[in-house]
């Protein structure tokens, strides 16, 4: 009984002294850490919100169509495992001027009994204090019904830790060989110390 008495009190203070020692972790500007190494949670993280409202303009044919066949297996409807490539711009007003960002997706024809896709996508900003940053997202898109919704579920750059909503709603085109959709997404992000190399 002695001994089981004292294991039990040598396993408690064992316990107490790691729990201690990752309070007292030390943090040095070369983020000079072992290759494994388990850290306090830190809440109370320094979140920001974002938030856009956007125009995507996709064209199916012609010299500036921004949506490409990879994959097409299927001819039957509703062209189940058919593969598109995007890369269609945001723009900041409905005319098409003020680029804001790139829509550059990968989209499948997942769904076997209707125009149900697949997107997994990143937004790549082109505005100069967002250059280079991107959020990225995927969601389900039924081509003939709005409103759409897709998860942001990350994001680099400025956006580091990224999650949020992006709920659009289709507009009128032009003709039928173009897509309009108003976007607006919202979300946060936690900015991040980034390595110094």
């Amino acid at each position: 009984m002695a001994a089981l008495t004292l294991f039990i009190f040598s396993l408690l203070v064992s316990t107490t002294i790691a729990i201690e020692d990752l309070k007292n972790t030390q943090f040095t500007d070369k983020e000079e850490r072992p290759v494994c190494q388990a850290l306090p949670l830190q809440l109370n993280a320094d979140r920001k919100q974002f938030y856009f409202h956007v125009y995507f303009h996709e064209i199916f044919t012609g010299p500036n169509r921004t949506t490409t066949t990879a994959a097409n297996p299927n001819s039957d409807f509703p062209n189940f495992g058919q593969i598109l490539i995007s890369d269609v711009p945001l723009w900041g007003h409905l005319n098409g001027t003020n680029l804001i960002a790139r829509f550059q997706s990968v989209a499948t024809q997942s769904d076997q009994k209707t125009f149900g896709w697949h997107l997994s996508f990143h937004i790549e900003f082109e505005l100069p204090a967002l250059k280079g940053s991107t959020l990225v997202g995927m969601g389900r898109a039924l081509q003939l019904t709005t409103p759409r919704e897709f998860a942001i579920v990350g994001g680099t750059g400025v956006f580091s830790l990224a999650t949020g909503q992006m709920y659009g709603r289709r507009l009128s085109s032009p003709d039928e060989n173009e897509l309009r959709v108003e976007y607006k997404i919202v979300g946060y992000y936690t900015p991040m110390k980034k390595p110094d190399w």
